[in-house]
């Protein structure tokens, strides 16, 4: 039925008249409906189609604008980030350099180059958008991968530099701990009165060995540790009259003999230049003096080959 309407509707002619610009004339044009109807049709859909067209040049001009932009940023970024790569490439060369230098200094295995240059850890996996750039045939693939395995190389080498600094560490704070706990000064100031090794025995008269160094001074000068460690005797024991023992780790002794004044006791900790005791006249002994003892593993040694220079001891060497 409504077919039969638009039939209707579109059926007969439409009179259009033209005014040709003579009063006494007028031009009359007759046009079937439908033709009417398709005209202005098409005329609708092409300014629809002009509008949509215009608003979508305008929607892809803007949005072409953006993404130039943000290709700029992009380039700008990448450049900087060229630059970055570069400077920590120099930085972790001049790292490996010192590295190398600490290595040998302390005794430690110094690696090959090509396996420093190589560094620790596995390859990092690309990721999805250098896949993408590289599905795409994009100009900029081969320069973002060139960087991204440069950034690998660099984070395999910083892993490397920091498990070699932390093993230089180790050494270090080991070397330290062991230095601190190491006789390295004579613990009081005086005269050297008697060395180490066999001699005649000043009482007895008999050659017998001396296992330690005598330091004459007057009674009550103070002595002091010669390294840091825990006292493991204080107190009197036979010929060493009032005696410090302190036990300074790495199977290593020292011996204190012939004291006045004790300052220290059992279990206390002690460091390096801390006033122990006092010079004093007890146990066997011919006058006031310091016996001065160095074991190790459990055997007297030299205390002299413990001494650092005279300018480092709190003592004076007698001239010849």
């Amino acid at each position: 039925m409504w077919l039969e309407r638009v039939k209707k509707a579109l059926s007969g002619r439409i009179s259009i008249l033209i005014d040709a610009g003579n009063r006494n004339k007028v031009r009359r044009i007759a046009a079937p409906r439908w033709l009417c109807a398709t005209i202005s049709l098409l005329v609708i859909s092409l300014v629809v189609g002009l509008g949509t067209y215009g608003l979508k040049s305008t929607f892809f001009h803007n949005k072409l604008s953006r993404l130039e932009r943000e290709n700029q940023e992009v380039l700008r970024r990448f450049a900087g980030l060229e630059k970055s790569t570069d400077s920590l490439t120099t930085l972790l060369a001049y790292m490996d350099r010192h590295d190398i230098q600490l290595r040998i200094r302390k005794g430690l295995e110094v690696l090959p180059a090509d396996v420093r240059e190589l560094g620790v850890g596995g390859s990092v996996m690309k990721g999805p958008e250098i896949t993408a750039l590289r599905e795409m045939n994009s100009p900029y693939y081969s320069d973002v991968n060139r960087i991204s395995e440069e950034i690998d190389a660099l984070q395999r080498k910083a892993n490397y530099q920091a498990e070699s600094f932390s093993e230089v560490e180790t050494k270090l704070l080991k070397d330290t701990e062991m230095w601190d706990h190491t006789p390295s000064i004579v613990p009081t100031r005086g005269r050297f009165s008697g060395k180490f090794g066999y001699r005649r025995d000043p009482i007895l008269g008999i050659r017998k060995m001396h296992c330690g160094v005598d330091i004459t001074n007057k009674i009550e000068t103070p002595v002091i540790a010669a390294a840091d460690g825990v006292v493991s005797f204080a107190g009197r024991l036979a010929g060493y009259g009032n005696m410090v023992k302190i036990n300074h780790g790495y199977e290593i002794q020292t011996i204190y003999a012939h004291l006045s004044e004790i300052y220290v006791e059992v279990g206390q900790e002690i460091k390096r230049y801390e006033i122990i005791a006092a010079i004093g006249n007890t146990g066997r002994t011919v006058g006031p003096h310091l016996h001065y003892e160095v074991r190790v593993a459990g055997k007297t040694v030299n205390p002299e080959g413990y001494f650092l220079d005279a300018e480092e001891n709190l003592i004076q060497y007698p001239m010849p």
